[in-house]
């Protein structure tokens, strides 16, 4: 029998800071967009993590993920994602098994590598951090996560250790792996770790992206595919063409800035990024129009079960913020959420139903 696995969906919160709001601002419109996804029956909250960057609210998303976590009682809370080159990966598991025992398993860990900016020399261990990747600090978080911690001590001290709590969740809490690159997929796939996958894939893309884990998959002789991937999208229902643009260059807007830095360890090599200009707002922002589900309801249900269909993902996560206050945040979620999910559900189950019922 064919295993048939239910789409989840939920949002994902990435406290940036428009002009005219405090960090202050932005953290409670977080805790109440969380509480009210909940409330309205959504599946998951993902946070992001940001460092040193001023309009960013949130350096910690395991910290911010983990005071959600106390915040609510049903809904799943994870990263999207932990740098985890930037934290200790054993303390990383510890702290992942704990929120895993408290909350019955509702704690989801992302890591992913991050980009090479000043955090690595501040936070981590520069540029030889950096370029050594994501493998070595994940294997040694895996194997925390198991309870295996090697030392590399001699007698008389331990040459193993024991982590705690054991996990509510087994084997061990669920890992995702933020990935866009092939290294990074194989690197997921070879460890059987599903994909985080963001706003830059579309939907073919992204299907291309998880056919090369599956395939990498079966090449390391696993027998069961690795089972749902996640995605992000932009989100939101607008009843013009005219809102739809303006929210979206807001956006594009602030994607494009967060661009322009480059740390100390960007390779020389690469082009310096063009600065931000209102042609490039528009293109960006065409590009998000044109795929993602923004718009009215009807063009918002078939961007998402076309994204669903195609992606072969199971797990949504929903941009909702925008530059507005959080009333009317809180509001676009709501219709989302009611004007769009059930939509999307039935055509999805429908897709999915044998013939003949």
């Amino acid at each position: 029998m064919t295993h048939r696995q239910e789409i989840r969906f939920g949002v994902l919160l990435s406290t940036d800071r428009y002009p005219g709001q405090t960090h202050g601002d932005v953290l409670l419109r977080t805790v109440e967009i969380a509480r009210r996804a909940e409330a309205l029956g959504l599946d998951d909250v993902w946070l992001t993590e940001h460092h040193f960057v001023d309009t960013v609210a949130n350096p910690s998303a395991m910290v911010l993920a983990a005071y959600l976590l106390g915040r609510t009682e049903r809904v799943h809370v994870g990263t999207a994602v932990t740098v985890l080159p930037l934290h200790p990966p054993v303390h990383t598991a510890e702290q992942t098994l704990l929120l895993d025992r408290l909350t019955g398993g509702r704690f989801v860990l992302g890591v992913g590598r991050g980009l090479p900016g000043v955090e690595y020399e501040v936070l981590g261990g520069g540029a030889g951090t950096w370029r050594a990747g994501l493998a070595p600090p994940l294997d040694r978080l895996l194997a925390a996560l198991r309870g295996e911690v090697t030392t590399g001590l001699t007698a008389p001290f331990p040459p193993s250790l024991r982590t705690t709590p054991t996990a509510y969740t087994v084997p061990h809490p669920p890992v995702y792996v933020a990935a866009g690159s092939p290294a990074s997929i194989e690197l997921a796939a070879d460890r059987g770790l599903p994909l985080l996958l963001f706003f830059e894939k579309d939907a073919e893309a992204k299907a291309r992206l998880v056919a090369l884990h599956s395939r990498r998959t079966r090449d390391r002789g696993r027998r069961q595919p690795v089972r749902g991937h996640a995605f992000a999208v932009f989100a939101r229902v607008t009843g013009s063409a005219e809102r739809a643009g303006r929210l979206m260059r807001d956006r594009a807007r602030f994607i494009l800035a967060l661009g322009q830095r480059r740390g100390p360890l960007a390779d020389p090599a690469l082009p310096v990024p063009p600065p931000v200009t209102e042609g490039r707002v528009r293109a960006l922002a065409d590009r998000i129009l044109a795929t993602h589900p923004v718009g009215p309801a009807d063009t918002c249900v078939e961007r998402l079960v076309h994204h669903i269909a195609v992606s072969g993902c199971t797990r949504v996560m929903c941009q909702v913020e925008a530059a507005e206050e959080t009333p009317e945040v809180l509001d676009h979620l709501e219709r989302f959420v009611t004007q769009v999910l059930p939509a999307v559900r039935r055509r999805v189950d429908g897709a999915r139903a044998p013939a003949g019922r």
